[in-house]
């Protein structure tokens, strides 16, 4: 399956996450905006790190996407809720582009002097997911 996966974070917390999925699926992994856009991807896995509502670096990619560079996108996000998904769904379906409906929310504490970072389980229930995602694309 062609599939892409990117990531945004500020903190660097998707990252491990995005990369674990890149290399179980072979496919690109980069940060947003990627280096090169998205072309025929059958699945675009996004991870955002949120501060309540959806960056806008993953908003302006997310408005540019069609059909032609992806069929369907799928997020997981750190520290977010999907609440803050509701805008950019009407407009990728509004453009063609299918959101999964099954959202990954992942929760990583930080301390006033350490910033968080995901856990080895968290990089499972991301590969789960990101299974469970492909398997209902098939």
């Amino acid at each position: 399956m062609k599939a892409k996966s990117l990531h945004f974070s500020k903190r660097g917390t998707v990252q491990p996450i995005a990369s674990e999925i890149g290399r179980v699926y072979q496919c690109v992994c980069d940060q947003i905006p990627p280096a090169y856009p998205c072309e025929g991807e059958k699945v675009v896995f996004i991870g955002v790190e949120m501060g309540g509502k959806l960056p806008a670096p993953v908003d302006h990619f997310c408005r540019d996407l069609n059909p032609s560079r992806a069929k369907n996108v799928a997020f997981y996000l750190i520290n977010g809720s999907v609440d803050g998904l509701n805008s950019i769904k009407s407009e990728l379906e509004n453009h063609g582009v299918h959101m999964v409906d099954d959202v990954l929310t992942l929760e990583v504490k930080s301390s006033l002097f350490k910033k968080g970072s995901v856990t080895d389980d968290d990089v499972k229930k991301a590969l789960a997911w990101a299974e469970k995602v492909v398997e209902n694309l098939k």
